[in-house]
């Protein structure tokens, strides 16, 4: 029997390093060229065949629980989860702590990275994560887990060598979800270096195309050229 596997994703920043563009609107549903960013994300990962879907917001929770709570893309459910007040990354998880039942893959709403993720998601080893990796081209002084690098047995540690850095994407075992607390707490600074250091993580490299659209000169890029990078969204059941 197929072993399930939940989708979740991170929308709960308020993204004020896009100024008064994200004023009325949260940045994963920022429209680029008539559609919502978040659902050219979900268009691209329903492809690996996802059990359900879940948006963790605080920024106009509202706006995504209108537009997408108990609806469906394809056959995956989509359930929109609204933190009371912000708590960083990890307490924005814990949110679905009582709530996800499956290994899950967790996601950034406002990045796409272009890669074939149902074999990162088939590794077997005993990590509770497994994290994939990006080359650090654009972010100098990107402090979350900026120097990374993946030992022979894959596991996953921090070198000032490295040039690797923290995608934000991760497999995640339900287990992990023990871990978490009602707390504001980081994923990035606080639970993954622990878990790096006790050898609980695994990584994988990816050079495939990405893209990060919390800065302007980046969602600027993506307006022009996303039809190009990225099929637009046609295939939605809602």
């Amino acid at each position: 029997m197929k072993k399930k596997i939940d989708l979740v994703i991170l929308c709960g920043g308020r993204g004020t390093r896009l100024g008064n563009i994200t004023k009325n609107t949260p940045k994963p549903l920022i429209e680029i060229n008539g559609v919502p960013f978040i659902e050219y994300l979900i268009n691209f990962y329903q492809k690996f065949d996802f059990k359900n879907i879940y948006l963790i917001s605080h920024y106009k929770a509202n706006q995504f629980r209108k537009k997408y709570h108990l609806k469906y893309f394809n056959s995956m459910q989509c359930h929109c989860i609204a933190e009371k007040k912000p708590k960083d990354t990890a307490g924005a998880i814990f949110e679905i702590k009582n709530i996800v039942n499956n290994d899950f893959l967790l996601i950034n709403g406002d990045s796409y990275l272009k890669y074939n993720f149902k074999k990162f998601m088939q590794k077997k080893n005993n990590n509770l994560c497994n994290m994939v990796l990006i080359r650090n081209k654009n972010y100098k002084s990107n402090k979350k887990l900026a120097s990374l690098n993946i030992a022979k047995n894959k596991n996953v540690f921090i070198s000032t060598k490295s040039n690797l850095m923290n995608s934000g994407i991760y497999f995640f075992k339900k287990e992990f979800l023990k871990l978490l607390k009602n707390e504001k707490i980081s994923l990035e600074h606080d639970i993954l270096p622990n878990l790096i250091r006790k050898q609980m993580v695994s990584g994988v490299k990816v050079s495939g195309f990405s893209i990060d659209i919390g800065l302007k000169k980046n969602l600027k890029y993506a307006t022009r050229n996303f039809p190009k990078l990225i099929e637009k969204p046609n295939i939605f059941k809602i």
